[in-house]
């Protein structure tokens, strides 16, 4: 009995000492290659920056929602916060864009904009005079966006 405790206590002891060198001998060859992946994945060479991608795909998103938005149905409060919202995104996606993203967002603020115009001295009392002119400027936007979508999903994979 005295050699199985002796066996138990020398293989555990090994054991103990593998657990502890193949972590260190793991991490000592990970900070040898973490420089060298940071280093490339800077200036990258196909697509766009992800921070291009996520204003990008969050004007995206913001356009969906305001593509959807019924005036006579939903109210001046639901058109007026979806603006809000995709003009924060727009302006946030044209500061970042990349060349690949620029066409697009050029397009969708085309869009945007006679939205914009659209809705000038928009007030409860001539929604439904203006709804005509305000629901194609809507039409508008959702072209662009559905063109914006496209080329977001060329440029950034995965959004």
């Amino acid at each position: 009995m005295p050699r199985n405790g002796v066996r138990r206590s020398v293989f555990a002891a090994l054991v103990t000492v593998a657990l502890l060198v193949v972590p260190a001998a793991c991490s000592d060859s990970s900070p040898q290659s973490e420089p060298s992946p940071s280093a490339t994945a800077a200036p990258p060479v196909t697509g766009a920056p992800a921070a291009d991608c996520a204003a990008a795909s969050e004007l995206k998103t913001s356009l969906e929602t305001l593509a959807k938005v019924e005036p006579l149905q939903d109210g001046l409060t639901a058109l007026n916060a979806a603006m809000t919202n995709a003009k924060s995104s727009l302006d946030a996606a044209a500061a970042s864009a990349s060349a690949a993203l620029q066409p697009a967002v050029a397009s969708v603020k085309t869009a945007f904009s006679a939205l914009e115009a659209a809705t000038s001295g928009l007030s409860a009392d001539n929604l439904r005079q203006k709804a005509p002119e305000i629901k194609t400027a809507l039409q508008q936007v959702g072209t662009a966006t559905s063109s914006f979508a496209t080329t977001l999903t060329q440029s950034c994979p995965g959004s």
